[in-house]
Parts: structure tokens; sequence; C-alpha cells
């Protein structure tokens, strides 16, 4: 064998070897890019659940139930939440609709659970109203005191928490306020609203 044959023969081998590899890695490198798409799609739809799982449902209406010692309070609260669920695109269930569902509630076992935060009693609400989730508030208000120049200052502390219809919890913890206003009214309206503002943002 000469010179030139043996030279031929290496030559291509080495040809031959560096398509192989070639097509190896090219090859390899689309696989793992669509493994890759395929783990970040995986990942971003875990993700989207999660994040779905952890916030207030958009779809199907909200009820909101308040309590607390002062009516006046509560009717602040309340509209407040109100409020803010609808501001953020979220549907409430209709005021009258709420209230006959609240009056012929009042006396069950599980409403008054239910305003003590109990989970399983707040979920069997949620099913009565047939909606998408149930808030649970309650709102403490001290009185509004005058100051020095004639400002008023007013405290509130509102806990809220919700259970949507696939048994998900929300919230949980209490948020507290303390405004100032040229009158009494304002100074509690200022600080139950930045309580609510504060309190409902575990929910979105």
């Amino acid at each position: 064998m000469d010179i030139f044959t043996v030279f031929t023969i290496f030559t291509k081998r080495r040809i031959i070897a560096a398509v192989l590899l070639f097509s190896l890695v090219f090859t390899g490198g689309a696989a793992d890019a669509k493994i890759r798409s395929k783990l970040s799609k995986r990942s971003t739809t875990s993700s989207n659940s999660s994040h779905s799982d952890s916030v207030l449902p958009k779809r199907g209406d909200i009820a909101v139930i308040v309590e607390g010692d002062d009516e006046q309070h509560v009717r602040i609260t309340e509209t407040k939440i109100i409020d803010s669920l609808i501001n953020h695109g979220y549907r409430v269930v209709d005021e009258k609709k709420m209230r006959a569902a609240k009056a012929a509630a009042v006396r069950a076992q599980a409403h008054r659970l239910a305003m003590q935060g109990n989970y399983e009693a707040i979920f069997k609400l949620n099913a009565s109203y047939s909606c998408a989730a149930t808030i649970i508030a309650r709102v403490q208000g001290g009185q509004a005191v005058q100051n020095q120049i004639g400002l008023y200052t007013a405290t509130a502390s509102i806990s809220l928490m919700a259970v949507t219809s696939r048994g998900t919890k929300l919230g949980g913890k209490s948020s507290y306020s303390k405004e100032v206003g040229f009158t009494e009214y304002e100074a509690l309206m200022k600080c139950i609203e930045s309580a609510v503002e504060s309190g409902m943002k575990q929910m979105y």
C-alpha cells in the first residue's frame, strides 16, 4: 500500500468522524432544546397553577361577611372590601342575596363558627352561598381621639380570611392601621381603608 492510498483512507476516516460528531452534537442539541422547552412549559404551568391556588378565583362571585362590635365600623369595612374586590376585577355576591343568606344563617352553628375563623364552617357557608369564595372579616376600631391641634386620630384592626370553593384557605393575618383626620369619621374611614388595603393584599 503506497503513501497516497494510506493518506486517502486516513482523510476519509477523519471526514466520516467529523460528520458523525457534527450530527451527534446537532441532534443532541436539538433534543436538549426540546427537553428544556418541555420542562420550561411544565414549570410555567405548575407555577401558574400554584399561583392560581394562592389567590381569589376570578370565576364566580365572592361573598363578604363582616362582623364587629360597632355597626358603623362593620358597614365601612364591608364597603371598602367590596370596593377593593370590584377594583381588582372580581364580582361580588348581590347585596340583597347576601343579606338574605346572612339573615337565614345568623342563628346557625356554622355561621358562629365561621366568624371565629373555623375553616370547615367557612367552607360550608361558601357552599351555601354558591360562590367561588367567602371572605370573613372582623373589625375592631378604637374611639377617635382629638389631639391638641384639633385633629382626630383613629385606629383599626381587621382580620381577614377567605376559603375558596376548592377548599383553599387564604389570608388569616390581622392588619392594623392608625390614621389622622379633620373629623372623627374621616380618621375612622382612612384607618379602616388602610387596614383593608393591607389585608386584601393577601388575597390577590
